[in-house]
């Protein structure tokens, strides 16, 4: 895992810097090799190109390059021999810091990803153990500890909590106790012991198999499903922040980089775009800006520096925290949306109700003989920008 990191990340760091070169020649439109003001301020401006890289780069000041109110400010930190441009080796020293962030946050993805991983593989081990262990005794009426033929022939063709597990349970030859005409070699295989019967020992083995086919299969879907929510995510954080900079700019109606009162009193009760993104931007605070009796707390609360309006510093914090919970929600619906797929491939046992099958002595707590299940089967896990690891 630790190599399929190293070989993602160095990918990445290729074509980080082949696209960070790529922008500075975009911006350079003269080819001097050196950044003016004016080609950054034409570029921030109709550039897709240029805005989709620098506002996910990394480095807090090439972004502030986006900001009209900031973007002097940005200037000046970038602009480290003071010729009031942006020579290459300069831009070469942002970028290197952009990418060490960039590559410190794909580590702390990675590290996140695969407690997630741990955590889910866990959960889903002990449902799948749990609902193995009540299919076994479902199909065992007579609680002799054995599955004879009949029963289970009984039970696979009227039981249909025993027919969804076997069904979804990953072991080809359970599986086949479902088609009549495999059964009996199934049986055949399953039987180690060629007693004609299934011990508990037998139907464990089995089990295991099962699980680690699931567990495999699960690997490759949160694979899959890591790398579309990464790549959603992205485009969903660039859609967010430049809309967000619009409606600044939008309730900005002096462009003095500064919000009043009056400047939000006014876009609040008139400009469309401006109330639907504050309606469901993720930060209270920018919501109560709709709300005449909470607009003047809201206000104070964004004013972190006491002045009465809110500048663009405070503006972009204030998005911050929006994007972080928004970006939250998505992953707890997909984390629930998950879940229910799970369940809905009958993870979780039988259904509760019914008779209750008299208790009888078995085994201890069955933990899959024994072997630590949740880390039978890992795969490569991946991180959210791609790759493995």
């Amino acid at each position: 895992r630790a190599r399929g990191a190293a070989a993602a990340d160095e990918a990445f760091s290729a074509e980080f810097l082949n696209m960070a070169r790529q922008v500075f020649e975009m911006i350079d439109k003269d080819d001097s090799g050196e950044l003016d003001k004016a080609e950054i301020v034409t570029a921030v401006q109709s550039d897709k190109d240029v805005i989709k890289f620098l506002v996910n780069c990394g480095n807090e000041n090439l972004q502030y390059l986006l900001v009209p109110a900031r973007l002097e400010q940005a200037m000046n930190a970038l602009d480290t021999d003071g010729d009031a441009s942006i020579s290459a080796s300069e831009w070469e020293e942002a970028i290197e810091y952009a990418l060490k962030a960039k590559l410190k946050n794909r580590a702390a993805q990675r590290e996140a990803a695969a407690k997630a991983a741990q955590a889910e593989i866990a959960e889903f081990t002990a449902q799948f153990l749990g609902a193995a262990q009540k299919c076994f005794e479902m199909i065992d009426k007579d609680d002799s500890g054995t599955l004879t033929k009949a029963e289970i022939t009984r039970s696979v063709s009227e039981d249909e909590d025993v027919i969804k597990f076997l069904r979804d349970c990953g072991e080809p030859n359970l599986q086949f106790l479902l088609v009549p005409a495999r059964l009996q070699k199934s049986l055949e295989i399953l039987d180690t012991s060629k007693d004609g019967e299934l011990d508990l020992q037998e139907w464990e083995d089995a089990i295991r198999r099962g699980l680690a086919k699931r567990l495999d299969d699960m690997a490759e879907e949160r694979e899959r499903r890591e790398r579309a929510a990464a790549e959603a995510d992205g485009a969903f954080s660039a859609e967010f922040l430049n809309l967000a900079r619009a409606v600044f700019d939008l309730i900005d109606a002096d462009q003095s980089g500064l919000l009043d009162k009056d400047e939000i009193l006014n876009a609040v009760t008139s400009d469309k775009k401006v109330i639907d993104f504050l309606k469901d931007c993720g930060n209270d605070n920018l919501t109560y800006l709709l709300q005449p009796d909470r607009l003047a707390k809201a206000l104070n609360s964004l004013d972190t520096s006491g002045d009465g309006m809110i500048d663009a510093f405070e503006w972009e914090a204030a998005i911050e925290t929006a994007l972080a919970r928004k970006l939250d929600e998505r992953a707890a619906a997909r984390a629930e949306a998950a879940a229910k797929e799970r369940a809905e491939l009958g993870i979780g046992g039988p259904k509760a109700g019914g008779k209750k099958k008299k208790q009888r002595k078995r085994p201890p707590p069955w933990t899959g003989g024994g072997v630590e299940l949740p880390l039978l089967v890992f795969g490569d896990m991946p991180d959210l920008n791609g790759g493995t690891r």
